[in-house]
């Protein structure tokens, strides 16, 4: 990772951008290599491909994508700010979905922000987001 520069977690939708060539800021931090992946973004992906069986050279991208970045585990301090977060949020009226969830969750025990072009992770106050 570049020295002084904040490591990026990729959602799902940023790396499905970055697979389509979408965003120049996307390439550049590839490159710079300041991105990781959940694994939970890695499943969400893996399921995504497995809906199309006759789009083997985007299977290929991406499984070279998902070889190319770092792939953080889900762990058990990730739980517990699951937890924590999940209450919060149905507290204050603004449930997130189950896997962004999960995925805040990660980014948040891993001290990463979160590349994502999905609004509904705004409601996480204390998550930092990018946007690609």
């Amino acid at each position: 990772m570049a020295a002084g520069k904040p490591r990026l977690m990729f959602d799902t939708n940023a790396v499905s951008a970055f697979l389509k060539g979408l965003s120049p800021r996307l390439d550049a931090w590839v490159r710079e290599q300041r991105c990781c992946l959940s694994s939970i973004v890695v499943a969400e992906i893996r399921y995504d491909l497995e809906k199309l069986p006759q789009a083997s050279s985007l299977k290929s991208l991406a499984e070279e994508t998902i070889e190319t970045l770092e792939i953080l585990p889900w762990s058990e301090a990730c739980t517990r700010i699951y937890g924590r977060l999940r209450a919060d949020l149905e507290r204050n009226g603004k449930p997130l979905a189950a896997m962004d969830l999960l995925i805040a969750s990660h980014a948040l025990s891993e001290g990463c922000a979160l590349v994502t072009a999905d609004q509904a992770f705004g409601n996480v106050a204390e998550l930092s987001l990018e946007a690609w």
